[in-house]
């Protein structure tokens, strides 16, 4: 009796967990976000679907219009944001990791991401596609290792040394720039390093 018990409970169980897995696709067929609402919406429980919260959605806007100018970091958003008014769903200021992961949502354009997978939105969205990807390459542009630059000094390029015949190049040692020989082709008997000074008064 035990066992049939048992067995009658894992059917229950597997037959609610299926029918849950089954409104989930639907939910999600139907573009509704199976979720808390983020930041810039409500959850409507009647409608089972999020649509803008007026009180915050104006300055979630805000934050990717001013973000896409290229002129604000990730930490000078977040405080202009909270200078507005932006708050999180605990009505505590937003943070700076949260800001960042705000910005790389596409929920806020009409598409959101559940499980690896997007899917169409059937709520209203607070920006446009536009406006999303400029963002994103402003980060992306903003994450991206930068070269460094390339010191150019005045004969550079313009000289060549006279024992081996390779390109002279230079180098700033203690407030001085000084030429010497590259040295590619092998071992150069020329070791004298020429100032700069040196150079122009030539």
């Amino acid at each position: 009796m035990l066992s049939i018990a048992f067995g009658q409970s894992k059917y229950y169980i597997d037959n609610l967990s299926e029918n849950v897995k089954r409104g989930l696709r639907e939910k999600l067929r139907r573009g509704e976000w199976p979720g808390w609402a983020p930041v810039g919406y409500l959850n409507d429980y009647k409608q089972h679907t999020i649509y803008p919260d007026p009180g915050k959605a104006p300055f979630v806007k805000k934050m990717f219009e001013l973000y896409s100018t290229g002129k604000y970091s990730l930490e000078s958003i977040r405080k202009e944001v909270n200078l507005l008014g932006l708050s999180g769903a605990k009505g505590k200021p937003v943070c700076k990791a949260h800001v960042a992961k705000m910005l790389r949502n596409p929920i806020y354009y009409g598409v959101f991401k559940y499980k690896g997978e997007l899917h169409e939105a059937s709520h209203p969205p607070l920006i446009s596609k536009k406006l999303f990807d400029q963002v994103q390459e402003v980060l992306d542009n903003r994450h991206r290792p930068r070269k460094p630059m390339e010191v150019k000094y005045t004969f550079t390029g313009l000289m060549r040394c006279s024992y081996c015949g390779c390109s002279i190049t230079a180098e700033k040692q203690k407030g001085y720039i000084y030429y010497h020989c590259t040295k590619k082709r092998g071992i150069c008997s020329n070791k004298k390093f020429l100032r700069e000074e040196a150079v122009s008064n030539t």
